[in-house]
């Protein structure tokens, strides 16, 4: 797969270019997410010290920038949803987005919170629920649910009570916070053309230019 751009919209903010609101919210990021990239299987920083994937956009736009990675860390970290739940769901805003980025980095933390890889192929191809295959019962629910949102924008009675009795009024509220914010992420992924780590394949493939 090829993507239609090659290289990303924003300067590399390296950390001698930083001014101090943006050292901190970069420091942050390393301190929060250095864990997070190991885990996925790749590194937040670039050679050069510049942060990798939307990381980069936060430092540029510190003030908002720096809430971002807060929400972000409180999704991943202090979530009541399951995380192989919220990672279904953030696999499913990724392929709406077609965002590469977002889903080279949770493919990978999706398989480590233990989605089959057969389900997050399915996923991939926005197979249905009622055939998609690899999936436990609450990763079903969890699909379903996601799935049911982002081709109706809607939940239905029955596919929120199913996911209810699994994970809670708590455990909803997280997973639908959390997939909020990775549209914020795929949006700003897409924006700037976030490049992939260098030899690493597109997952999909990229749409049409426009004029």
């Amino acid at each position: 797969r090829t993507a239609r751009f090659l290289s990303s919209r924003l300067p590399a903010l390296t950390p001698s270019v930083l001014d101090e609101q943006q050292r901190k919210v970069y420091q942050g990021i390393l301190d929060d997410r250095a864990a997070t990239g190991k885990k996925g299987g790749f590194p937040i920083q670039n050679d050069d010290g510049s942060l990798v994937g939307p990381w980069n956009a936060m430092v540029l736009s510190p003030e908002i920038g720096a809430l971002a990675e807060r929400m972000g860390s409180v999704c991943r970290h202090k979530n009541a949803c399951p995380a192989n739940v919220f990672e279904i769901g953030i696999l499913v805003v990724g392929e709406r987005w077609l965002s590469q980025f977002e889903w080279f980095a949770h493919e990978r933390l999706a398989l480590s919170a233990g989605v089959s890889p057969e389900g997050v192929a399915q996923i991939k191809t926005r197979t249905p629920p009622a055939e998609i295959q690899g999936l436990t019962p609450l990763e079903l629910k969890g699909y379903t649910f996601a799935t049911e949102l982002h081709d109706t924008k809607r939940v239905s009675d029955a596919t929120y009570r199913a996911l209810h009795e699994e994970i809670g009024d708590c455990g909803i509220a997280d997973l639908v916070f959390t997939m909020g914010f990775y549209h914020q992420i795929s949006m700003v992924l897409n924006v700037f053309n976030v490049p992939l780590p260098p030899g690493v394949e597109h997952p999909f493939d990229e749409p049409p230019s426009r004029p």
